[in-house]
């Protein structure tokens, strides 16, 4: 509250209270016939405390603060969300759509969003607005901003019924809106709604530079024989126009009939729109339909970059239609942000059997789809392509085959410019055995040559040769099997994770797997003007697999504890490096055209980094598998990964406002011994608590009886 208006405030109500009271004070001197001055003064001072807790809860409303004692400041405001909503320079509007009748657990769901409102309210600056829409009376408002109701579960007279509840908020700024439609939990909310502000900041900008339309083409053939054909290009226009709305009137649209357009439908296949096929058939209504072929979909294009919406949905027996188009909006609002950049970019190294950011069965397209709220994953085939100076940050995840040189040089160079470098690098691959062994023989584990070993050694940090195993490791459940321990996937708990470093400083519990040993050379690092940060080590209770490496958790056996010891499993290093080419020049494998000619040699390489350079190691890529890590960055190890990444562009309060997401949040691991003694308290404690009560009762009242009793005889 502003301070003057606040002092009026306060002077008016005290006139007002000074009167009611001298008011209340005359009557009772008249009802209390002026003679009894006890009674008088009784009265006054009752009304006067009266009027003391009136102002002390007056004031409360206006003037109060809070303290958040709990771990990670859940309830308060992270300092990113209190800079995003003070910085606004045009008014944005929350509207929230909740019922309020709603069951536990997420009622408190709603309690959690109205605090969260208020603070955001008191942290914003003047453009700052929210509102809670009252679904019961504006039924109609939710759907107007694309909130649909979700179903959720309640008990009710001993029955489970399930319902249907608006959970949802949209978010105004400009002509944009996003919305968050399913809000069933608390975890990450905030980070979801502040990403969102910053995500529509960025699109305004992003929008209102743009020099050429954004293309939306609807490819749809006139003959095509399937339900939902009809009126398709007027519904698809009505969609993009709602869509172009909330896009500052950017969209071009246009219709195409390949069947008219023998042009639009070689484009059509090029942007990878399948095409249909049917023979000579009759229809349910009689009518017959000649064979022929078609196609349906939707292709979003920008600057040479397009996006491909599928529309056409195919049913359980397999019959072709177009599907639902009332998320048709949405849809298109991602393909328009994917298109136009709105995240900063962070490259993806390919061209070495990296992991797939497509493959969501063996690659990294979870992960990919996990950073997408933040950043952009621009895929650098460094065979052929230069490191954009625009990248601040790389991924080399999971590479299985050699670097040449000059490939190292590249990324030698961009690390010697100051750029970070996130090397996810397996000592081991998984391999199974071809031909009639392979249903008689378990998969191989083949060692991995990538030559980053080399050029990472140089800068002081040395990936083993080695798989660590842990007997504080995950086990698994298996149905009718019992329980399998699984070595090789160690469970870090919180003292293996380093507290120094916002990456980890907010993880209870992660899992790393098939990772190898890594050791540093800190007098190298501190020759170099670099430090290291041990972010994840394992728990003292491994060792190491070497030589014949087997993945099978079978067989595997612990070595004498006198053996055992903790390893680094992931590192951080900072600072000031050498060049791996600082005393050589890169030997250039000239294969491509282009390349020839060029005389790379010449060129003039950085022998010092000129900025400090930030490094992340791991011995694994498996902690960027599906897995491992989920799609919505709810799992402690894809925080983990987010942290990274957010580290090393330089988000360095990120992490703590995602560590309010984190649902996993384990009791901490005790002893045996400790858990009997807890056991054994918690059933034998209260009992001998009010026995202990019972004796002390006695003995207190022993003591009285004999004083009294002392007394008496004295007086005899």
């Amino acid at each position: 509250m502003d301070k003057r208006k606040f002092v009026t405030v306060m002077q008016n109500l005290k006139g007002t209270i000074t009167t009611i009271y001298t008011q209340v004070v005359q009557k009772i001197k008249e009802h209390t016939k002026s003679g009894d001055s006890e009674t008088q003064k009784s009265y006054s001072q009752f009304i006067l405390y009266g009027v003391i807790i009136v102002l002390i809860n007056l004031v409360g409303l206006t003037v109060y603060f809070r303290v958040d004692l709990t771990k990670n400041s859940v309830y308060s405001l992270s300092p990113i969300s209190k800079e995003v909503v003070s910085s606004l320079e045009e008014p944005l509007t929350i509207k929230i759509f909740f019922n309020k009748d709603l069951p536990a657990p997420y009622n408190a769901v709603y309690r959690y969003l109205q605090d969260l409102m208020v603070e955001y309210d008191n942290a914003g600056n003047r453009y700052f607005h929210y509102e809670f829409i009252d679904v019961e009376k504006q039924k109609d408002a939710a759907s107007d901003f694309g909130i649909y109701p979700v179903q959720i579960r309640e008990i009710r007279n001993d029955q489970v019924k399930f319902r249907n509840a608006f959970m949802g908020l949209a978010i105004i700024h400009g002509d944009l809106i996003e919305k968050i439609d399913s809000i069933t939990e608390p975890e990450g909310l905030e980070y979801r709604i502040t990403t969102l502000i910053k995500k529509m900041n960025g699109k305004i900008d992003s929008l209102l530079k743009l020099k050429n339309p954004i293309t939306v083409t609807l490819y749809a053939s006139s003959n095509l024989p399937i339900p939902g054909m009809q009126n398709l290009n007027e519904r698809v226009y009505t969609e993009v126009q709602k869509c172009n709305i909330r896009n500052y009137n950017k969209i071009q649209y246009r219709y195409i009939d390949p069947l008219q357009n023998p042009q639009g439908s070689t484009l059509a296949q090029m942007y990878g729109l399948p095409m249909l096929r049917w023979p000579r058939f009759t229809t349910m209504e009689g009518r017959t339909v000649e064979p022929g072929e078609g196609m349906v979909g939707i292709v979003v294009e920008y600057n040479n970059k397009f996006e491909t919406v599928q529309i056409l949905s195919r049913s359980i027996f397999g019959q072709y239609s177009v599907g639902d188009l009332t998320r048709l909006e949405d849809t298109l609002n991602a393909a328009i942000d994917n298109l136009i950049s709105i995240n900063p970019k962070v490259g993806y190294i390919i061209g070495h059997g990296e992991r797939d950011i497509n493959d969501e069965q063996n690659g990294a397209a979870q992960f990919r789809k996990m950073i997408g709220d933040m950043y952009d994953l621009i895929t650098i085939d460094i065979t052929k392509d230069e490191i954009p100076n625009d990248i601040a940050t790389i991924i080399i995840n999971g590479p299985r085959s050699m670097f040449s040189e000059y490939e190292l040089y590249k990324i030698d160079q961009f690390l010697m410019r100051g750029g970070s470098a996130v090397m996810l690098l397996d000592s081991y691959v998984e391999q199974q055995m071809q031909g009639m062994q392979m249903f008689q023989r378990p998969p191989q584990a083949l060692p991995v040559f990538t030559g980053l070993e080399g050029m990472l050694a140089h800068y002081g940090v040395k990936i083993g040769r080695d798989i660590v195993m842990d007997k504080q490791c995950f086990i698994a459940q298996q149905r009718g099997l019992g329980e399998l321990t699984i070595y090789f996937a160690p469970m870090i708990s919180e003292e293996g994770l380093s507290k120094e470093n916002e990456i980890t400083q907010y993880l209870k519990k992660i899992v790393f797997l098939k990772a190898s040993s890594i050791s540093v050379d800190e007098t190298l690092l501190k020759e170099n003007k670099a430090s290291v940060q041990y972010l994840v080590k394992s728990s003292p209770y491994s060792w190491l697999q070497q030589g014949n490496i087997s993945f099978m958790p079978w067989g595997a056996n612990p070595p004498q504890d006198s053996s055992l010891k903790q390893y680094n499993l992931a590192v951080l290093v900072q600072g000031n490096l050498k060049s791996y080419f600082a005393d050589k020049q890169p030997t250039i494998d000239v294969k491509s055209k282009e390349a020839k000619g060029k005389d790379y040699v010449q060129e003039e390489a950085l022998k010092q980094s000129v900025k400090p350079v930030k490094l992340f190691v791991a011995g694994t890529s498996e902690i960027t598998g599906r897995n491992i890590i989920d799609e919505e960055g709810k799992s402690p190890n894809a925080v983990f990964m987010h942290n990274v990444i957010d580290y090393l562009q330089g988000n360095y309060a990120i992490p703590q406002m995602r560590s309010k997401g984190l649902s996993f949040n384990p009791i901490k691991e005790t002893s045996d011994t400790a858990k009997s003694i807890i056991k054994g308290i918690n059933i034998a404690g209260l009992p001998l608590l009010v026995i202990l009560f019972g004796l002390l009762y006695i003995w207190r009242r022993n003591i009285r009886r004999k004083r009294i009793e002392e007394q008496f005889s004295s007086m005899r």
